[in-house]
């Protein structure tokens, strides 16, 4: 049975700093993870069937972050109860059980890899895309062709630029990984579909005065969309129109071969790579940095920004041990000055490109 990390976190989401819980068998917990479950292929998944699997209503709570120069981003999130109950409603899991990463724990290595909850460090990216974009400011969206977001989860980073590209009308790419389909199935997607219906007005199509938008109150932090044809509709003919070119992969980083082959690519296409959390671990931390590196080999123009903790205590990872293993592989990564950083002590933002 694979090991569990609990990373100390209370409540539905992310409250507490999981340096601050030690995790003193760090040995055998990778002995555990060695001698686990076998890690999952990627593969990629239709929007159509990922759409289709939505129920009739989602549940939804918005965050609410402004950086350090005043910009404020509102997302929406879909609640993690919203979550158990389609899982119940799907006969996944009785009412008396909660499913891998509903549960207490955070992470199970090659199981489950924590994409349900929001990681403190996709905040900080957040604040930092608010602030200075992919490379000064959000309107240089314009000149990236291709966002991919590694270990996804529930995206925030890339809502706030999927809702900046449907505003201003720019057609990109958007991929999005995470470890488990049902993550991307349960939270990514309807995470998505949450953030475009939220920039529409109260009574733009689909809605109407009879039946407003509820996602267009600002005087709410919370409620529910009930899904229906026309905005499924609506969702998909506005990211045709733009274009917006999403893919969805779930499973491994390794081999990087199967995963490069799934992810849309072409020299000319520049290229923008966001992580959060994906070098918790010696393990994680190598075959994120081996992916990473071999996308922006592929391309003329790439960079990626990676949100982290500066050390894993207990689990291993460190942002040193990353930026060695990025020198290693013909890289430089360096740690970006960023005042919004509530905790600048203990998590950074780390910037790596090519030699």
């Amino acid at each position: 049975m694979a090991q569990t990390f609990s990373f100390g976190f209370s409540g539905d989401d992310i409250e507490e700093d999981p340096n601050d819980v030690p995790h003193e068998d760090n040995d055998a917990d990778m002995e555990d993870a060695q001698d686990g479950p076998q890690p999952i292929e990627a593969r990629t998944h239709d929007l159509d069937e990922l759409l289709a699997s939505l129920p009739d209503k989602l549940s939804y709570s918005f965050l609410t972050t402004t950086s350090p120069k005043g910009f404020t981003a509102r997302l929406p999130r879909r609640e993690l109860f919203d979550v158990r109950l389609q899982l119940m409603a799907e006969d996944s899991v009785s009412s008396s059980d909660n499913p891998t990463g509903l549960d207490t724990s955070d992470l199970r290595p090659n199981v489950y890899e924590g994409g349900y909850k929001t990681w403190e460090c996709s905040i900080d990216l957040v604040r930092f895309l608010l602030d200075r974009g992919p490379r000064k400011d959000l309107d240089d969206l314009v000149r990236v062709d291709h966002v991919i977001e590694m270990g996804c989860g529930t995206a925030l980073p890339s809502l706030l630029l999927f809702q900046y590209a449907l505003k201003n009308g720019i057609g990109l790419y958007l991929t999005l990984t995470d470890y488990n389909a049902d993550v991307l199935r349960l939270v990514t997607v309807p995470n998505l579909l949450l953030s475009y219906v939220s920039i529409l007005g109260t009574t733009d199509a689909p809605f109407s005065e009879a039946s407003p938008n509820p996602l267009a109150d600002t005087s709410t932090t919370s409620g529910d969309l009930y899904i229906t044809p026309e905005i499924i509709q609506s969702f998909k003919a506005a990211l045709k129109s733009l274009p917006i070119t999403l893919t969805f992969i779930s499973g491994s980083w390794l081999p990087v071969p199967t995963l490069l082959s799934l992810i849309p690519s072409a020299p000319e296409l520049n290229t923008f790579i966001l992580a959060s959390e994906t070098i918790y671990s010696p393990s994680s931390l190598t075959a994120f940095t081996e992916a990473m590196v071999e996308l922006m080999k592929r391309v003329k123009s790439g960079k990626a920004i990676v949100a982290a903790k500066r050390v894993y205590f207990g689990v291993g990872g460190s942002v040193d041990e990353f930026r060695g293993e990025c020198a290693n592989k013909g890289c430089v990564a360096y740690e970006m000055e960023f005042e919004g950083l509530e905790d600048g002590v203990r998590r950074c933002l780390v910037e790596v490109q090519m030699y």
